[in-house]
């Protein structure tokens, strides 16, 4: 007899254990789905990633603060973004923004908020900066579009213009409209 009570109390516990720890069932529902209602992905707070050439090379490494999967649009959005692109036999650019959203296979990164790109000249050349508020960069083929307002940096120089495009390997940059420009005499 004193058995089957301990084994009811301890069923009872269990149960009422069970019980407590079920989330309710709003609070479920709110968790299956993220803020533009889609389902959850994946997230990474510190992600960082390396992506190579044919030949095995660094081709552009990335740095986020945040990483979130957007699953049903085969995208990534991240926060707080550092890029180092060293495409082979040209020069190196530096590219940081405050967002960005990338598709997951890599052909396209749409950076936006504070814009800021830097080559990385190592020949003595003047450093050249670009600053915008929104670029779209295909690292495979190097290129980048902004329809934004672009400020180009060269030593003492400063242009400006409303849209830009640009093959960074070919070196080749193509301003839009309104362009005014700014030469200092040395």
């Amino acid at each position: 007899m004193r058995n089957t009570v301990v084994m009811i109390v301890l069923a009872l516990l269990a149960g009422a254990t069970w019980i407590w720890t079920w989330p309710p069932q709003n609070q479920t529902a709110r968790s299956e789905r993220s803020a533009d209602g889609g389902p959850l992905g994946y997230y990474v707070r510190g992600a960082r990633w390396s992506v190579t050439d044919e030949q095995g090379r660094v081709t552009y490494r990335i740095r986020a603060e945040r990483l979130d999967e957007v699953p049903s649009e085969e995208r990534l959005r991240l926060e707080g973004v550092a890029v180092e692109y060293q495409p082979s036999d040209a020069t190196a650019w530096a590219i940081s923004a405050a967002s960005a959203n990338a598709l997951k296979d890599g052909s396209l990164l749409e950076l936006s908020g504070d814009v800021e790109m830097r080559n990385v000249p190592t020949d003595g050349s003047a450093q050249q900066t670009i600053l915008t508020e929104a670029l779209r960069f295909w690292p495979d083929t190097s290129n980048i579009e902004s329809e934004h307002l672009v400020e180009i940096r060269l030593g003492d120089w400063r242009l400006r213009a409303m849209g830009l495009s640009s093959d960074l390997k070919g070196q080749t940059l193509t301003l839009e409209s309104e362009v005014h420009g700014t030469f200092a005499p040395r």
